[in-house]
C-alpha cells in the first residue's frame, strides 16, 4: 500500500515539479525566477510542460528552463528534442521571404498584388450586408503586398475554399485564386483583421516571383543555411513521435486532458495531399526557433551570412498597419519593445533589438492560458536578462 501511495505522489510531483535550477558543467542553468513564474500554470494543470530559453544575440544561452511533461500519460519529461507545432509563428517566414525578394529588387511592398496574380483584379469589397442582401463595390485602392502582410488587406481570415477543403488540402495557387470568391470585408488599408488568408496569398506571390515552390524557397533561403534541420510543413513519422502533447485541464480541473491539432490534415507527413499553410503550418524545435531568433537579433545576419538587409530588418521591426495603429508589422508581432510572433498553442519567439535578448517559449497548451503564461515568461525574462 505504501509503495503504491509513494509511487502516486512521486508521479504527481514529476508533473508539477520544475527541473532543478542547478545545471551540469557547461550547461546553462534554469532561472529560479522563470520557474517560480510558470510553476502555478503547471500546478493548476494549465500547462503540462514548457521550455523557456533566454539567450543573447551572441548565441550565449543564459537560462534554460525545462518544466513538466511532453507526454503526461507516458510520464515523459519535456526536452529540447521535442517537436512543436509553431502555428502562426509560420507568418514570420512569409514576411522575411518578401523582404528578401525586396532586397533583391524583385518586388516592392507597395506593389499591387495583381501585378503578380492578375486574376485577383476581380476582388470586390462588401459595402453593405444584411440577412437579405450583400452589396459589393470595387476596391478604392489596390491591395498591396504590405496590406497582405499586415492583415489590412480586407481579406477574411480563411478563404472559402479552405473552409470547405481544409486549411492545407489545396495548393497555394488554388487558395490564392479562390480568394476572389470571398469578397474583401473592408477596403484595403482601412481595418486590421488578423488571419491566415493574406499570408497564403503572399506565399503564392513568393512562388511566382522566385520561380520555385514556397516550401523550397524557405528550405533553400532560410532553413538549410540557418541549420534549422527540423523545421518543416511535413514532420516525419519519427518527428511526430517526438511531438510534444497538447494539454489543458480536464473538466474537473483535477488533471490533464489531451488535445490535438485539428487545424491540419493527417497524416502530417503526407506530401501528396497536404500543402504548405503559410499562416500556420510549420513544425519546429527549440533549437531551430532559437537559430532564427539569433538571425533577427543580429539585424538579419548570422555566422557571417547576411539574410536580410538592415533596411529590410527595419521594416520588420516597425508598425505597418497604417491608420489602424495596431502593433503589428509584416508577419511580426510588436510587443513591449520586442518583435517576433507566437503560435496558437503558445509557442513564442521574441527578440529585443535594444538589449539583444532572444526569448524562446515552447509549449503546447489548449487551456486558453497560453497567452498569460507567455506574457509572464517574457516579463520575467526581461527582468533576469543580464543588462
Amino acid at each position: 500500500m505504501w509503495s503504491k501511495l509513494t509511487s502516486g505522489v512521486l508521479g504527481l510531483m514529476m508533473v508539477v515539479a520544475p527541473r532543478s535550477t542547478f545545471a551540469a558543467d557547461g550547461e546553462p542553468p534554469a532561472s529560479p525566477e522563470v520557474t517560480a513564474a510558470l510553476q502555478p500554470y503547471l500546478d493548476r494543470y494549465k500547462l503540462a510542460g514548457a521550455i523557456g530559453v533566454i539567450a543573447d544575440r551572441n548565441g550565449k544561452v543564459h537560462y534554460r528552463n525545462l518544466l513538466g511533461y511532453a507526454d503526461v500519460e507516458a510520464k515523459k519529461p519535456i526536452t529540447e528534442d521535442n517537436v512543436f507545432w509553431i502555428a502562426s509563428m509560420t507568418k514570420m517566414f512569409a514576411g522575411a521571404s518578401v523582404m528578401m525578394l525586396v532586397d533583391e529588387g524583385k518586388l516592392s511592398l507597395d506593389d499591387p498584388v495583381t501585378k503578380y496574380i492578375p486574376q485577383l483584379s476581380k476582388w470586390m469589397v462588401v459595402e453593405e450586408r444584411d440577412e437579405s442582401h450583400i452589396l459589393l463595390k470595387s476596391p478604392t485602392r489596390p491591395v498591396t503586398i504590405r496590406h497582405l502582410l499586415s492583415h489590412t488587406s480586407g481579406l477574411a481570415g480563411t478563404s472559402e475554399l479552405q473552409q470547405v477543403t481544409g486549411s492545407d488540402s489545396t495548393p497555394l495557387k488554388a487558395r490564392a485564386l479562390s480568394s476572389v470568391t470571398g469578397p474583401l470585408q473592408s477596403q484595403p488599408g482601412e481595418k486590421y483583421a488578423y488571419g491566415n488568408q493574406g499570408m497564403n496569398v503572399v506565399a503564392r506571390v513568393v512562388e511566382v516571383v522566385s520561380g520555385m515552390p514556397y516550401e523550397e524557397f524557405l528550405q533553400k533561403r532560410f532553413f538549410d543555411p540557418l541549420g534549422m534541420k527540423e523545421t518543416t510543413f511535413w514532420p516525419s513519422e519519427a518527428q511526430v513521435a517526438r511531438l510534444a502533447g497538447a494539454y489543458g485541464p480536464n473538466k474537473g480541473k483535477t488533471g490533464f486532458a489531451r488535445g490535438g491539432i485539428g487545424f491540419l490534415t493527417r497524416p502530417l507527413s503526407d506530401r501528396v495531399h497536404r500543402f504548405p499553410e503559410a499562416g500556420g503550418g510549420l513544425f519546429s524545435t527549440t533549437h531551430d526557433v532559437l537559430r532564427y531568433g539569433l538571425m533577427l537579433a543580429n539585424d538579419g545576419e548570422l555566422d557571417g551570412k547576411r539574410y536580410l538587409s538592415h533596411t529590410a530588418m527595419d521594416e520588420l521591426r516597425k508598425e505597418q498597419t497604417g491608420k489602424t495603429k495596431v502593433n503589428y508589422s509584416l508577419g511580426y508581432h510588436l510587443r513591449n519593445g520586442m518583435f517576433g510572433h507566437d503560435g496558437a498553442y503558445g509557442t513564442d519567439l521574441s527578440v529585443d533589438p535594444k538589449t539583444g535578448m532572444v526569448a524562446v517559449f515552447m509549449v503546447q497548451c489548449t487551456s486558453g492560458d497560453q497567452w498569460a503564461a507567455r506574457d509572464v515568461f517574457l516579463k520575467t525574462a526581461a527582468k533576469v536578462f543580464p543588462k
